[in-house]
């Protein structure tokens, strides 16, 4: 049993109204799933933290026509905490079914991310992975951005060997020294790798260290 990082690109058409905010407004910047509950057919109850400004994100849950009810409270540092009940459609109910078909369990949080991706943390097997996949609908693209051994992590939550391998060169030419000594090139020089790769895996490390400091996973 491993654990994926697993990212997620919906159509357009998939994208739920309130998701889309972050690409479609500059005052909302992140929302995150923190637990579900899918009562039925027609309910499912959701809370959310998000990064948005108050009287935007508000406004926009009144206006979208799934909501049946919300509850918005105030937390720290511009954070939102939602609860809200919606009306799952289509889309909603196939992506729900993709991974209950396997025996896949989910880690919160699931985060929204602009141009309608998600990135969820999962627990299983390649298996899993792989009949989600087969499950998605058509249009879904899906990235596996970490694979890890269940267990400790020693401090090197979700990275894949060669964004750990990045993050270490980093260290050694320099990069993270105040004022900065090495470059993305030095780091590309040290691994025998192009600087857009090496550029990409430092990005993507850096993402998942922050998530998970966010998230209060060390």
């Amino acid at each position: 049993m491993r654990s994926f990082t697993v990212a997620i690109r919906m159509p357009e058409w998939a994208q739920h109204p309130m998701h889309r905010l972050i690409d479609d407004h500059e005052a909302v910047h992140r929302s995150e799933l923190l637990e579900w509950n899918v009562t039925g057919e027609q309910r499912i109850a959701l809370v959310f933290r998000v990064l948005a400004d108050r009287d935007v994100y508000e406004r926009a849950l009144r206006e979208t026509a799934s909501i049946r009810e919300y509850e918005l409270v105030d937390g720290r540092a511009g954070e939102l905490y939602l609860y809200v009940r919606d009306t799952p459609t289509e889309s909603d109910r196939e992506l729900y079914n993709a991974f209950t078909a396997t025996n896949l369990v989910a880690v919160p949080p699931v985060t929204f991310l602009p141009g309608g991706r998600l990135t969820i943390q999962v627990l299983g097997t390649a298996a899993d992975v792989d009949t989600v996949v087969d499950e998605l609908p058509d249009g879904f693209a899906v990235e596996l951005e970490a694979v890890t051994s269940m267990g400790p992590t020693d401090g090197r939550i979700g990275l894949t060997e060669r964004q750990r391998a990045t993050v270490a060169a980093a260290e050694r030419v320099g990069y993270y020294e105040i004022p900065r000594e090495g470059t993305i090139s030095d780091i590309a020089d040290e691994l025998g790798i192009a600087t857009s790769t090496a550029g990409d895996h430092l990005r993507k490390a850096e993402a998942t260290l922050a998530r998970s400091y966010l998230d209060g996973r060390f």
